[in-house]
């Protein structure tokens, strides 16, 4: 999922901030076409960027470019997670002239069959009567404090003990990650990737859709996006797997639902629209 310095000369060829050959050397041209994007977007980028590494300033130069193309990389900070690797993708592919359409069919629905239940789909007018505007204070008024360290998906070697989210369903994810940790060992988290986050409160549209994304409110969870791609079924997510069926289970009683679980697809994803 990294991006390769030949995807960032691409980028930032595209943006006037390198006019050298894409030979995936960062050499004085892409660092100065780096340090100059950097430079002149600084109030967008994560304090102390002047500090990183070249490789984490390179990718945070592509990540400005993919924003200010009108896509979602997540948070100008330099690492190369799934955000930046979907946003570049989907750039990519408007580069070679692929129309970008959504395809998702999560607004047709109003509920959703899932295994016991019958659940909220997640309409937009419903989501905003429950929790209120998108991108509030109250999405990211709740705090959850962890049962057992997460490690930051795009940053293995980073965990943390507490993250946000909104205010209404934190005590819920506390509840359920509380039953995980009696569920599965730390040996099992980690080989399962039930311990690695990959976000919650991100104001942008849903992956493939024309609404907002119920990360928007504060409402989604992603767990280990790298080895459960957006469009992975369950012949390729790493959360299909049997022994992560506890996992789903211990979320769908507390009324979260998991995309993977009811439409086989986005595996890493689950939100909670009735709570």
């Amino acid at each position: 999922m990294k991006l390769s310095n030949f995807d960032i000369q691409r980028l930032l060829r595209a943006a006037g901030y390198y006019r050298g050959d894409l030979d995936g050397d960062l050499g004085p041209k892409s660092q100065a076409g780096i340090r100059s994007l950097l430079t002149s977007r600084q109030g967008e980028v994560e304090h102390g960027w002047e500090r990183w590494s070249l490789d984490r300033q390179a990718v945070a130069a592509a990540q400005l470019v993919l924003k200010h193309s009108g896509y979602n990389p997540g948070n100008i900070d330099g690492w190369s997670g799934y955000n930046t690797a979907q946003a570049f993708g989907e750039w990519s592919d408007a580069q070679a002239g692929a129309p970008r359409e959504p395809w998702r069919p999560d607004d047709r629905f109003e509920t959703i069959q899932t295994p016991g239940a019958v659940r909220p789909w997640g309409l937009q007018k419903d989501v905003e009567r429950r929790f209120g505007v998108a991108g509030g204070a109250q999405c990211t008024a709740g705090v959850v404090n962890l049962p057992f360290p997460l490690r930051l998906a795009w940053a293995k070697s980073t965990t943390i003990r507490t993250f946000r989210c909104h205010e209404a369903v934190a005590d819920s994810v506390a509840r359920v990650l509380g039953r995980v940790a009696d569920a599965y060992s730390e040996e099992q988290r980690e080989r399962l990737g039930l311990d690695l986050w990959g976000g919650c409160f991100n104001y942008r549209n849903k992956r493939g859709g024309a609404t907002l994304s119920m990360h928007a409110y504060g409402v989604a969870i992603d767990w280990d996006p790298e080895r459960n791609q957006l469009k992975w079924g369950r012949d390729r997510a790493a959360l299909a797997d049997p022994a992560a069926d506890r996992w789903w289970s211990l979320w769908e009683e507390e009324g979260w639902l998991s995309l993977g679980r009811a439409r086989n697809f986005d595996w890493m994803h689950v939100q909670a629209p009735g709570l």
